[in-house]
């Protein structure tokens, strides 16, 4: 990790010796994201260096646009519902009640961190995006070498980080853990797709080692969003460059991941504990899932519920009644946050869908971040329906980039049609 990655770019003379805002700011920034990799206890250390990258930004790094508005409305609406629906907590137990209040106020600092993504990708767009892409990496390996450390009992660590027997780590649920690890990942294929890698060596093991944690966490949502990711990654790239050769070599580069995921498969089933677990996870459907109290019978039973209470159940309120969490962001949408938050949320996703494909479409010098975030961001919206992700610190990252990027770069197209006009 070098300096070049935080600060911004240096005069010839080399890197001055007192640093200045711009400079705290970016590196309070990379150690802010850089803290991702430990979320085992509340508050992390990233809420805590959240406020402090917030406290710096302010002065001059942050930048708000008319195009980040729809984002930041539906994010209100949706928590005000959150809100509002807690009102209803009288009704639960004590210790459900209690919860409920604190669910709102995480729900409403996520909405905080996703504004603060988007309103620093619009000031500072190719840095920021850099900065975050850097320090995620970086977190990524260490959050997947700890889940590893975890899965094969290292040090007796297995208790520890891997007590459902998948690599946790120092996140609470390997289902976390593994699409944490998911952005990170497409970040480096990308760089080896672009070519844009100054140490393949060194990259090529760090995507080896996150790609194994992803594998361990046995998480079949996380498999299939790292292989849609990779999928769109090179779909979009594709579609976007004229260039032959950059066509040639995502051809390229997509089957050498193939290849390459082939192999760390075969590498890691040829270890007995994997290949057992592998068969277990490895089926569309589990028992859970489909018994008569599993979680789709719960789902559908819940819908005639949610149609009668405009504020909905509560937080926590469909997981009182049904004796399971609802395992579908949109459900709990309309169970946690009511009526108004869940067509917030349903108009966020929509709206944040259309702003992803509009910045790929837009030939902004920074595009391919836009690529990169949006990428996984469409196949976290879509693992949506199998699992909660209203608390994912990192679809919230995603979600601001995106916003932040799209920003950024419908600004850049206004200031070069002005420039063909007046050219």
């Amino acid at each position: 990790m070098s300096l070049q990655h935080i600060l911004p770019d240096q005069p010839a003379g080399g890197i001055p010796l007192r640093p200045t805002l711009v400079h705290l700011q970016h590196a309070a920034l990379w150690l802010f994201i850089l803290s991702s990799w430990f979320v085992i206890v509340e508050p992390a250390p990233y809420e805590m260096l959240f406020a402090l990258a917030f406290l710096l930004f302010l002065p001059g790094g942050l930048t708000a646009s008319i195009f980040t508005a729809p984002m930041i409305i539906f994010l209100a609406l949706y928590n005000i519902g959150g809100f509002l629906s807690a009102t209803q907590s009288w009704s639960l137990p004590p210790h459900l009640a209690e919860r409920a209040h604190m669910f709102v106020f995480i729900s409403s600092y996520m909405a905080v961190t996703a504004l603060f993504f988007a309103m620093a990708a619009t000031a500072r767009p190719e840095r920021i995006a850099t900065i975050v892409r850097n320090a995620w990496v970086v977190a990524a390996v260490i959050a997947a070498i700890l889940g590893m450390i975890g899965y094969f009992d290292i040090a007796g660590m297995g208790a520890k980080w891997a007590p459902l027997q998948r690599a946790q780590g120092t996140f609470k649920d390997p289902n976390v853990l593994s699409t944490y690890l998911v952005a990170p990942a497409v970040f480096l294929a990308q760089d080896f797709m672009l070519g844009n890698v100054r140490r393949p060596i060194l990259r090529g093991l760090a995507f080896l080692i996150i790609m194994g944690g992803i594998f361990l966490a046995f998480s079949r949502g996380a498999w299939a969003d790292t292989v849609g990711s990779f999928i769109l990654l090179a779909l979009f790239t594709f579609i976007t460059t004229r260039q032959p050769a950059l066509r040639r070599r995502i051809v390229f580069m997509s089957l050498f991941i193939i290849v390459s995921g082939a192999a760390l498969l075969v590498i890691l089933l040829s270890i007995p504990k994997v290949h057992a677990l592998f068969m277990d996870r490895f089926t569309l459907l589990k028992s859970y899932d489909t018994e008569e109290t599993g979680r789709f019978a719960s789902q559908l039973r819940s819908i005639p519920l949610l149609l009668t209470h405009p504020n909905g159940l509560a937080p926590f309120g469909y997981a009182y009644r049904f004796k399971l969490d609802p395992h579908n962001v949109y459900i709990n949408a309309f169970a946690s946050y009511g009526w108004l938050g869940g067509i917030s949320y349903f108009l966020l996703i929509l709206s944040t869908i259309w702003v992803g494909l509009r910045a790929i479409l837009i030939p902004a010098p920074w595009r391919w971040h836009a690529i990169a975030f949006f990428a996984p961001l469409l196949l976290m919206i879509i693992q949506g329906f199998q699992i909660d992700t209203d608390h994912w610190r990192h679809f919230y990252l995603l979600l601001g980039m995106t916003w932040g990027l799209f920003a950024a770069s419908e600004l850049w197209l206004q200031r070069e049609k002005r420039k063909r006009g007046t050219a």
